[in-house]
């Protein structure tokens, strides 16, 4: 009878030391995100508070082996021969936040450092003594933040606009929404894929009105912009050299209202936009929205290796004072003209108090900066900045300067930033304080760049023909002038032949 009481006695000591111990294990919220590259700390500790310093600590992937750990603790050390090299020299035992003392109170959190997305997952926190044992899961999100959204605009017949947006290396998949002023749009396609490397793209496009405000988002990137169909011009206005300019590509950089750490890390890297002209049209059904190659955007560290000084040539235009390379209109004298052109659409009636620069430039690339303002007088409010193909400005007060009769540029008023293309496209001011200006003859580029973010603002393509002559106006009645930059440049820098 003794002998089977001990048997007894034996088998239930058995059963106790290699039954789990409830509660004994806690972890914290769970997922765990870190953003790629980054460190991430999954958080797992004894509880109530013990020490863990003599235990084994295991850390490992729920079905790749227990055999095979990412972290294993064990006789008060590390223990590298079984773990998983995919992990080597990443991993330690970490603290669940700043007032833990680690292994003393049973702190037994794994630190990962350099995560990549084939870490994401769920991860085993395991602990055992001689006597029992438990465990937890803690699951690991590897996050990257994919491009800005890229906007493309085809221009249909009929009144309407196609627009698509697409965003690439993103981790996990982002949301992408589409909404106007008033309500979410619903959108014709919304598709994602999978490269590679892990990293995830998003694709959608939809149909609306020609004239139309429209914002793309994907995750907290927004890019939004405004369509206006120009006006129908009167006959006899010199419409008429609009085939000759018709075709245009656009890339704008429009507002990026993204989290402080998106901008901070994606600084000088703005949403984009892409638009063809009438005579462009293809069908989005069987080709693609977004064409790739088709514009790239040139950083301003290289635009600015080709740096030219443009120096304004007074024209005998009775509204403009130049002097020192400023420019100011006589608004803003004693005496100012009572006839100086009012209004912030930009038309030929303000297009009198525009100058063209030297010299007129027929092929290479060209970069010069314009001064719009400092901290003691304020940013001006309205001004043109740009290039033309008209040696002298006309004075008919029915054309309508823009990119269809050969004016490219860059215009501000208190409302907007607005480019010369038609359609238009509208975007939030304010302006910058320095913009850069490069011109890619060859390749039919002019970009813009805010020189104090070293940031594109926008680009744009036309078929430029003919020497091109730069473009500035400098609005009416701002306190700030208009200074054409000059540097020390030699004189073989940056292609610029004329």
């Amino acid at each position: 009878m003794d002998a089977l009481m001990l048997m007894v006695l034996a088998v239930c000591v058995f059963c106790c030391q290699a039954a789990p111990v409830s509660n004994s294990l806690q972890v914290g919220g769970s997922p765990v995100s870190v953003h790629l590259g980054h460190t991430a700390t999954l958080p797992c500790w004894l509880s109530p508070p013990q020490s863990a310093e003599q235990l084994e600590v295991r850390w490992f992937l729920p079905g790749e082996g227990f055999d095979s750990p990412v972290l294993l603790y064990q006789r008060a050390q590390l223990e590298h021969g079984s773990q998983d090299a995919a992990y080597a020299g990443r991993v330690s035992l970490g603290l669940k936040d700043a007032t833990s003392s680690g292994l003393r109170e049973g702190d037994v959190s794994l630190k990962l450092a350099n995560a990549t997305l084939q870490d994401a997952g769920d991860y085993s926190c395991y602990v055992s003594s001689d006597k029992e044992y438990d465990t937890a899961t803690v699951s690991l999100v590897v996050t990257e933040t994919g491009t800005p959204p890229l906007l493309s605009a085809v221009w249909i017949p009929g009144g309407r606009v196609n627009l698509s947006c697409e965003s690439e290396g993103w981790s996990p998949r982002p949301s992408l929404r589409w909404a106007d002023p008033l309500k979410t749009l619903t959108p014709q396609s919304l598709q994602y894929s999978t490269a590679p490397s892990g990293l995830v793209s998003v694709h959608s496009w939809i149909l609306l009105p020609a004239s139309t405000r429209v914002s793309c988002w994907v995750e907290k990137q927004e890019v939004r912009l405004q369509l206006q169909e120009p006006p129908t011009p009167p006959q006899g206005s010199g419409g008429g050299t609009a085939a000759g300019w018709a075709a245009f590509g656009l890339l704008l950089s429009a507002v990026l209202l993204a989290a402080a750490f998106l901008l901070y890390r994606k600084r000088g890297k703005k949403a984009k936009l892409f638009v063809e002209g009438p005579e462009n049209l293809y069908s989005p059904e069987n080709q693609k929205l977004l064409p790739k190659g088709k514009i790239e955007p040139t950083l301003i560290s290289t635009a600015q290796q080709s740096y030219v000084n443009v120096k304004p040539e007074h024209d005998g235009n009775e509204y403009l004072k130049i002097r020192d390379n400023k420019i100011r209109d006589l608004q803003r004298e004693e005496t100012p003209s009572p006839d100086l052109p009012n209004g912030d659409q930009v038309t030929c009636l303000t297009c009198l108090t525009a100058i063209t620069g030297t010299p007129p430039l027929s092929s290479g690339q060209h970069y010069w900066e314009v001064s719009l303002g400092h901290s003691t007088v304020g940013l001006k409010q309205s001004w043109w900045v740009g290039v033309t193909s008209t040696a002298s400005i006309p004075a008919d007060s029915h054309l309508t300067p823009s990119s269809s009769n050969g004016f490219w540029f860059l215009s501000s008023s208190s409302t907007s930033l607005q480019l010369s293309t038609e359609p238009s496209v509208l975007l939030p001011p304010p302006g910058p304080q320095t913009l850069g200006v490069f011109l890619d003859i060859d390749r039919g580029k002019l970009s813009f760049y805010n020189v104090e973010e070293q940031s594109l603002i926008c680009s744009l393509t036309a078929a430029f023909t003919g020497p091109l002559f730069p473009l500035f106006n400098p609005g009416k009645g701002d306190k700030a002038p208009m200074v054409l930059l000059q540097r020390e440049v030699e004189s073989e820098q940056g292609g610029g032949q004329h």
